[in-house]
């Protein structure tokens, strides 16, 4: 064990996992300089045990221990809910076990600093140990769910406790924005905001997620009138539930939701998983198909994340498809995820559909889709969620000249 530097800023104790004497040496060397009191192990055995009995603030982990590996001790340190413990991870294997890795530890919600192939670029090492890294266990919290029951669920939905946020898309070769996806909030008087990561799977478990569902599909139609008024090519995108995909009368209550409120049907796209559409093949194209005939658009969400992608797409009428957020975030960074991004850019042109890639974060993310072949962007790097007035304000705002960025010549609307 060996102090920082004298002088440098304490940064918190480092554990370097190595059994390697030279590489565990330089790491050491370098968290010291960076003002990290450092703790050096060999094995699998003497890490475990110190990661169940002491705490640190960061860590490198080299995938090769001898008679164990590196995932091994990423599955011990998820069991031990060391969730926000930034994780650097070394390997001299080839790059897609290194990449495979890297979601293997972000599939167990770890937090990876990065993952650095040997021989080490010790600049980028330095770089991971000095990123400021995500608090997993604040954000852990905000997602917690206070004591809720079925009877405070449905006594939310009776007082309209439950609201719709809009979330733009954005037309990737223009920066135009075309629609928005209509997301469901809650907003309490004894707990405030509920995450929707709490409050989803308990509407689900209790079953209330028809009610849920109806109550968001009626609420994003009526506002969206004023916003189609104002932006007549505006399209409002609704998930809809696996319980009302199996509803014989949806094509004709949705068709009632439009008329009442006066809003033309291809202004509405329903979005459904692919796990939804499989469950109940049969009714779910019936009512895909009425919906369609009756002017509605279809996307299938999260595509690529279940086992039935192809057949979903052959069997039934969608007209947009959505890849999934996991694929879009590396694809900037993993070769693996860039090329599953054009793959699926080539289905979807293939049966004639528009491509929205979801969870666009930064600049990098949206030069990948553009490359890959996408029509859409829908994330955090255009704005998030907003109430219908916001929407509308940010819609004005990013129509100024001003208020975009560019990228390669052509406009990026982002949030001011």
């Amino acid at each position: 064990m060996s102090p920082g530097a004298p002088g440098s800023q304490a940064r918190g104790r480092l554990l370097v996992v190595d059994d390697d004497l030279l590489q565990r040496t330089v790491i050491g060397k370098i968290g010291s300089k960076l003002g990290f009191q450092i703790v050096a192990v060999s094995s699998f055995e003497e890490a475990s045990r110190l990661l169940r009995s002491q705490s640190f603030d960061g860590m490198t982990l080299d995938l090769s221990l001898g008679e164990h590996d590196g995932v091994e001790l990423l599955r011990l340190i998820a069991d031990c809910r060391l969730n926000a413990l930034p994780i650097v991870i070394i390997s001299g294997c080839e790059e897609r076990i290194l990449n495979s890795t890297r979601r293997v530890a972000e599939g167990l919600a770890l937090t990876v600093a990065d993952c650095l192939p040997k021989p080490l670029n010790l600049a980028r090492l330095r770089e991971a140990l000095c990123l400021p890294h995500r608090d997993l266990t604040a954000a852990a919290a905000d997602a917690a769910a206070p004591g809720i029951d079925r009877g405070r669920l449905a006594l939310g939905l009776a007082r309209n406790e439950f609201f719709v946020e809009f979330q733009p898309k954005v037309e990737l070769l223009t920066g135009k924005v075309v629609g928005a996806e209509a997301l469901a909030r809650w907003r309490t008087p004894e707990f405030g905001v509920i995450s929707p990561a709490a409050f989803i799977p308990l509407v689900e478990g209790f079953g209330l997620m028809p009610e849920l569902t109806n109550v968001i599909l009626s609420s994003a139609i009526a506002q969206s009138r004023t916003l189609i008024e104002k932006h007549p090519d505006l399209a409002i995108a609704v998930n809809v539930s696996g319980s009302l995909l199996s509803d014989l009368m949806l094509p004709e209550r949705i068709e009632g939701m439009l008329r009442s409120e006066h809003v033309p049907a291809r202004h509405l796209i329903v979005e459904v998983t692919e796990s939804v559409a499989m469950s109940d093949v049969d009714r779910a194209i019936d009512i895909l198909v009425r919906l369609r005939i009756k002017g509605v658009g279809a996307a299938i969400d999260d595509f690529g994340t279940g086992y039935s992608s192809l057949a979903a797409l052959a069997r039934f009428p969608f007209n947009e498809l959505k890849i999934d957020g996991s694929f879009v975030k590396g694809c900037d960074t993993d070769p693996d995820m860039m090329k599953i991004v054009k793959g699926c850019v080539g289905l979807a042109k293939a049966f004639k559909m528009k491509v929205v890639a979801e969870g666009v974060e930064n600049l990098a993310t949206l030069a990948s889709v553009r490359e890959a072949g996408c029509d859409i962007g829908q994330g955090h790097l255009f704005a998030p969620s907003l109430v219908a007035d916001r929407f509308e304000a940010w819609m004005t705002r990013r129509s100024e000249p001003t208020q975009s960025l560019s990228l390669g010549g052509r406009p990026v609307a982002v949030m001011m």
